[in-house]
């Protein structure tokens, strides 16, 4: 499976910061807490550390420091966490795995799971595999950010049903991370049930995006990628597609966008 750009995902950590459920992961670091001194924690496809510092800023002053392994297949991705770690003093290690191949993924003596904007690009295989995999070791999950397949817009345009349409069809399209068909906008609730069938509490939250003026960057990026989506799959002429893209690049710094995710909490029963 292969990574992400370290420039997109510094463009949408900030959004990503606002669009998490606070409350979700106060209860995901009171489970840390509750193992004291050290607990592990297993940040799968860590990217450039942001799950990490969100959790630090979320972390109550004078609770136990926990330990992160940080998991990832880039090597530039994973020295920018490991550099984000020393500077926030932060107790980390790296290790370069390919994730898709799940019985290679390092959760020895995990307490807890992380994820961000992962688990959308995941098969139903591999998420019944992992999900097998973390209740044997008996940690918790916290997932965030998983697209749910909504998306609106202010102002709005004649194609953009259309356009969502399209892209969550293409969002299905194998993505690398487990054999056959991405879940896409279904893959929180398909990981909430497969952790329910086997006996974890389980909680999912909305964590929409939220973009305004002040994320034209991030807006035009977004539309971007939807529109370099949808022109893979022929559904729209290509003129009408561009005259659509070109609006929304236009209009990104005086326009609203909601892009919806899921936050996922999941523990022991």
């Amino acid at each position: 499976m292969s990574g992400f750009a370290a420039d997109w995902l510094a463009l949408r950590e900030p959004a990503d910061r606002r669009a998490r459920d606070v409350g979700l992961m106060r209860r995901a670091s009171d489970w840390l807490a509750a193992a004291g001194q050290g607990a592990t924690v297993v940040d799968l496809g860590c990217g450039t550390g942001s799950t990490l510092s969100a959790f630090e800023a979320c972390r109550d002053e004078g609770t136990p420091q926990v330990r992160w392994r940080l998991v990832d297949n880039d090597p530039a991705l994973l020295d920018a966490a490991a550099e984000r770690a020393r500077n926030l003093g932060v107790d980390a290690e790296t290790r370069l795995v390919d994730l898709a191949v799940i019985d290679d993924i390092p959760l020895e003596g995990a307490r807890l799971v992380t994820a961000s904007a992962l688990f959308d690009l995941a098969s139903r295989d591999f998420i019944s595999g992992l999900a097998e995999r973390i209740v044997a070791s008996g940690a918790g999950l916290h997932a965030a950010l998983s697209y749910d397949g909504s998306t609106s817009f202010r102002p709005d345009h004649p194609l953009d049903g259309i356009v969502v349409a399209g892209f969550n069809r293409h969002q299905l399209r194998p993505k690398g991370l487990g054999a056959g068909a991405s879940l896409g906008p279904g893959a929180a609730r398909a990981l909430a049930g497969a952790l329910q069938a086997q006996g974890y509490l389980v909680e999912l939250a909305d964590s929409p995006w939220r973009l305004g003026p002040q994320d034209a960057a991030l807006s035009i990026a977004h539309v971007d990628g939807m529109a370099t989506a949808v022109a893979e799959l022929g559904v729209l002429d290509p003129a009408e597609l561009e005259a659509w893209r070109r609006m929304r690049v236009d209009s990104a710094d005086r326009s609203e966008t909601l892009v919806g995710h899921l936050d996922l909490l999941a523990l022991p029963g």
